[in-house]
This record gives C-alpha cells, sequence and structure tokens, in this order.
C-alpha cells in the first residue's frame, strides 16, 4: 500500500541520517583524541588521520545520497485555476483578506464588494475554500460597507483560534505523511486518495448530519462522511498541495444510484474524475487501493449512469458545468486508467510504477508505468 512505501522511506532516511550522526560523533572523538597526542606519537596520528579521511569521505558520501525534500506548509490560501476562470480576481483576493483575517483573529477583512462579501462567507465557499471556519463565522451587523466586511465568530476568538491552529497543524501533517514536494500531480492524487481511502469510513449511520458543524471539518474530525462530504475533502487536500481541484455532483440518470458527488481534477490541462467515496477500503474489506474510480473518464461515468451533461459544481455561479462559458468541464484522456477491476498493491514515485492485480483471480504482482 502507498502508506507502507511512505514509511519504509522515512525509515530508510532515518537510518541514513543516524549513520551521519555516528560519522560525525566519530569525527568528534578523532579530533579530542588529536588534541591528547605528544609529538612522539607519530604511528597513532597517522592511523588517525587515515581514520579521519576514511570516515570523512563516507560521511560525504552518505550526505549526498540523502534526498532533500522540503516539507509542506499550511497554505491558508487554498485555491484552484478553475475558479479563477469563473470568478474575477476579486473574489479569489477578497477571500484570500478573509482568510487572513481569521488566521490572527479579526473581525474584518477588505473586500471589493457586497456580492463579493457574501459569496465569501457562504457555508458552501466555505466548507470547501476554508472547511474549519465554516459554520464557526456569520455576517455581523455592520455587514459590508466602504470595502471592508465585517463578521462574528459564534464561539469566542481564543477557542476559534486554538481549533484552527489544530487544524492547521493536521492539515500539514497528513501533507507531510503521504505527499512529498517532489511528486507531480497525478502522484498527489494518488497519495491522497490512498489517504482518504485507507483511513475514512462512510457515514452509515448519519453522525456528521447530527452535529451542528461544518460537514467538511467533521469529515476530517471524524474521518467518515458520505460522497459531497469526501469530494469536497479531497479537493481541498489537493488544492493545499497545490492541485486544481474542485467538488462536482450530479443526479444522475433512472439507471444509476441517485445522487452522487465526488472530485474532478486537472492535471496538465487534462480533466479527471476521481471518486473516492466508491473507493473506500473499508467497503470492500480489502487492503490494496481500489482503482476503478481513480482517474476516470466521462465515459467512465456514464457508464455507472452519471452523465457529464448534467455535471453540476455547487461552488460556481454556474452551478451546472455546462453553463459555464469559461471553463470546459471534460474528461477524455485515458494514460492514467489501469485495466478494470485492478487494485493497487503499493506504489513507488521514485521510479514510476504502480503495482497492481487485476481482478480476484486475475494476474498478480503487475506493473504499471506512467510518466
Amino acid at each position: 500500500m502507498g502508506i507502507s512505501f511512505q514509511k519504509k522511506e522515512q525509515i530508510m532516511l532515518s537510518a541514513k541520517r543516524s549513520k551521519i550522526a555516528a560519522a560525525s560523533l566519530v569525527l568528534a572523538l578523532v579530533f579530542s583524541g588529536c588534541a591528547q597526542k605528544t609529538e612522539t606519537d607519530i604511528t597513532d596520528v597517522t592511523d588517525t588521520e587515515s581514520v579521519l579521511t576514511s570516515v570523512t569521505q563516507e560521511s560525504l558520501e552518505i550526505v549526498e545520497t540523502v534526498p532533500e525534500f522540503v516539507p509542506f506548509e499550511f497554505n491558508p490560501h487554498a485555491y484552484s485555476s478553475i475558479l479563477e476562470a469563473c470568478y474575477s480576481q476579486e473574489y479569489r483576493d477578497s477571500f484570500f483578506n478573509l482568510c487572513d483575517a481569521l488566521q490572527e483573529g479579526k473581525t474584518e477583512f477588505e473586500c471589493s464588494s457586497e456580492a463579493v462579501y457574501k459569496w465569501c462567507l457562504d457555508p458552501v465557499t466555505l466548507n470547501q475554500l476554508y472547511p474549519v471556519a465554516v459554520m464557526q463565522i456569520s455576517a455581523s451587523e455592520e455587514g459590508y460597507a466602504d470595502g471592508i466586511g465585517h463578521f462574528s465568530y459564534k464561539q469566542p476568538v481564543e477557542d476559534y483560534l486554538a481549533r484552527q491552529d489544530e487544524f492547521c497543524q493536521d492539515v500539514t501533517d497528513i501533507m507531510n505523511s503521504y505527499v512529498r514536494s517532489d511528486y507531480s500531480d497525478f502522484e498527489k492524487c494518488l497519495a491522497l486518495y490512498d489517504y482518504i481511502d485507507s483511513n475514512y469510513t462512510y457515514d452509515h449511520d448519519g453522525e456528521i448530519g447530527k452535529t451542528p458543524d461544518g460537514s467538511g471539518y467533521l469529515c476530517y474530525k471524524l474521518k467518515k462522511g458520505i460522497c459531497c462530504d469526501f469530494g469536497a475533502w479531497y479537493a481541498y487536500l489537493l488544492m493545499e498541495c497545490g492541485v486544481d481541484a474542485i467538488e462536482v455532483q450530479n443526479w444522475g440518470t433512472p439507471e444509476s444510484l441517485g445522487y452522487h458527488a465526488w472530485t474532478y481534477v486537472v492535471i496538465d490541462g487534462k480533466g479527471y474524475h476521481i471518486d473516492a467515496t466508491w473507493g473506500l477500503k473499508s467497503e470492500y474489506y480489502t487492503d490494496n487501493i481500489v482503482m476503478d474510480y481513480f482517474m476516470m473518464t466521462d465515459d467512465d461515468r456514464a457508464e455507472s449512469g452519471y452523465l457529464a451533461e448534467d455535471l453540476q459544481v455547487p461552488l460556481l455561479p454556474y452551478f451546472y458545468a455546462k453553463d459555464c462559458p469559461d471553463y470546459t468541464f471534460t474528461a477524455s484522456d485515458t494514460k492514467y486508467r489501469l485495466p478494470y477491476g485492478s487494485t493497487c498493491e503499493s506504489y513507488d514515485p521514485d521510479l514510476n510504477i504502480i503495482y497492481y492485480v487485476r481482478g480476484v483471480n486475475g494476474p498478480a504482482d503487475e506493473e504499471f508505468k506512467y510518466e
């Protein structure tokens, strides 16, 4: 599984660092020993220099083999170019101002207009772009005036800030545990798909709906949800990593299972559907990653009764994707599609290989190589 590979990498990296520390200790002891030598200890000094040269060379070689990855930091400005294509820059900038205000516990932010102000505070916007704040703030009596948007907290501000700090740290930990900064966008999608499907369960009891909190936040906190929760939360984590993603939904045809939601992602200018809900390992009682619902095309979605022309995008002003004049939601590329019925046993981002099996009785230990 993907996480086992991640842990293995961390163990190997830790071992290499231990070797470096050991080498540094030897160097310290060698220098200490040299300081205590007398002028008559020629043989010992020569031996020491030999050891010093050997240790120094080994240490340099080890340092060169340790990969340097810049850790992720929490980004309060999670956003997607999909939104930029459909909203003016004033929407993005004003929302970023709101996020910055929330980071500091303030109650006002610079905002371009009253329409933008309402969009920034809309629960749908917050749930998908800054889930820790949904249901925690609301428009205040001052509302919008003279380029400033005013809001209030529904709890003491210090309680909100503590909640926010925990959220920011947890999101950062998730990214640094499952994703490397040198991953391609495809690998980020795979790693976080593995994270969701390995650690979350379907909310069969409707617990999230019974709690007066934002569903995006509760999905993260309770590690459970339904389709719209997973679709939005997965998209949010991808945006945190710099991947273009957004939650989409569809009421389906009479042959479908009814209303359903998932995530639409864009990699290298091409769209793909990823359905983390239908890939949950807990629903399949498997340790492998279910790949049938990963990097799907429009035709793949249509086979399950969800037609591309009926796609809806709650976060966009047009709602129906077909009515969006500035962005075309299509998914036709198959370069990342594994054979139907495949499950991923593990993946190696350094070699660009997914190791998978096909079906219950199909070939085992097959390799899928990607660019």
